[in-house]
């Protein structure tokens, strides 16, 4: 089973511990190295909003589990970044995109 933030406490004590120190180091290694901005788990139960209005939405466990905004310098840099996260060896994956300027 790959661990997220939703289904973390089915898994025994020891994964969930092994679980949250791995996170727990890989955010803090982020920091020491300026390259978070921030970053946190998403919740499956939201709202859907659109022209006919608000309803209650489940988040299917296919759909993201968080989101970390990371500094770069390119789309590269941030990949390789990520390429150390908890995520993937836990069997998951992560999506990458830049973020564009306001003006």
């Amino acid at each position: 089973m790959a661990l997220r933030y939703n289904n973390l406490e089915k898994a025994d004590k020891e994964a969930q511990e092994k679980h949250k120190a791995a996170w727990g180091k890989w955010m803090s290694d982020l920091v020491k190295t300026k390259n978070l901005e921030v970053g946190y788990p998403l919740e499956s139960e939201g709202k859907r909003i659109d022209s006919d209005g608000t309803q209650a939405y489940h988040f299917p466990d296919t759909t993201e589990g968080g989101f970390i905004i990371i500094k770069a310098e390119s789309i590269d840099q941030a990949s390789e970044i990520a390429r150390s996260s908890p995520i993937i060896k836990n069997g998951g994956y992560i999506l990458a995109r830049p973020c564009g300027e306001l003006n």
